[in-house]
């Protein structure tokens, strides 16, 4: 366990002086008010590992493996919130467009349609880590699709009656995610294209409420489902409603 801890911390230091790096240049003197008062730096893999091994009900042997899975959740949360969320404002409204006037100039319109294909798939690649990691800990086997049955019907099965069941909440909305979003980005016809062509463009918070989800629900919960107690927070329906 002392071998993990380490591992832990190591990951955990590295991800803090990138945010510090980035919070310096961002801030000026008030960067480490500003860091300290950031949801992702409050997520602590510590806490989790420390918490599940205090468990009797989770098997210790799972411990390894569920800490990697979350280093893949992280760096994919990384990625999305402290990198590309963050290039809207630069690329785009810092430069004095929004949303009423960027589809005047293609250009602009083209750089606000590859940040949310970006978006659009990272935030799909961050369900799947979570899937993943919910799987690994209440099963102790990789999550896979299996003949007709897709990892995401297999997952939703699983959490219909245990403690994981609020995810359901967010079910319709995932598979709209995935039907108007991220399946024709990556396998068919592309929405974003219809979008630059003078179709209807994803509204940007139906886009950025797959991470909201995760900030605002999955990892408090998660964190109290493994200290043995239920889930503190019901629902988040900004960005979901009137799919």
């Amino acid at each position: 366990m002392d071998s993990l801890i380490n591992k832990i911390d190591e990951f955990e230091s590295d991800l803090r002086n990138a945010l510090e790096f980035k919070y310096q240049q961002f801030y000026g003197e008030h960067w480490q008010q500003v860091l300290e008062n950031n949801t992702f730096s409050q997520m602590s893999i510590r806490e989790f590992a420390e918490s599940y091994a205090e468990q009797p009900s989770y098997p210790l042997d799972r411990i390894q493996t569920l800490v990697y899975l979350l280093f893949d959740f992280k760096i994919e949360l990384f990625f999305i919130i402290e990198l590309d969320m963050g290039l809207y404002n630069h690329l785009i409204y810092n430069l004095g467009y929004d949303n009423s006037s960027i589809a005047e100039n293609p250009y602009i319109l083209l750089r606000r349609l590859s940040l949310d294909q970006t978006v659009i798939v990272k935030s799909r690649i961050l369900w799947e880590r979570t899937m993943n990691f919910v799987y690994f800990l209440e099963t102790g086997v990789k999550l896979e699709a299996s003949g007709r049955k897709s990892k995401k019907a297999k997952f939703f099965k699983l959490i219909e009656e245990n403690q994981w069941s609020f995810l359901l909440d967010y079910k319709d909305y995932i598979e709209w995610f995935d039907d108007k979003l991220r399946t024709p980005e990556v396998h068919k016809s592309s929405t974003l294209r219809k979008a630059f062509q003078g179709g209807s463009h994803p509204p940007s918070e139906k886009v950025d409420a797959f991470v909201n989800i995760i900030m605002n629900v999955f990892w408090r919960n998660m964190l109290s489902i493994i200290k043995g107690n239920d889930p503190p927070v019901r629902y988040w329906n900004a960005g979901i409603a009137n799919l």
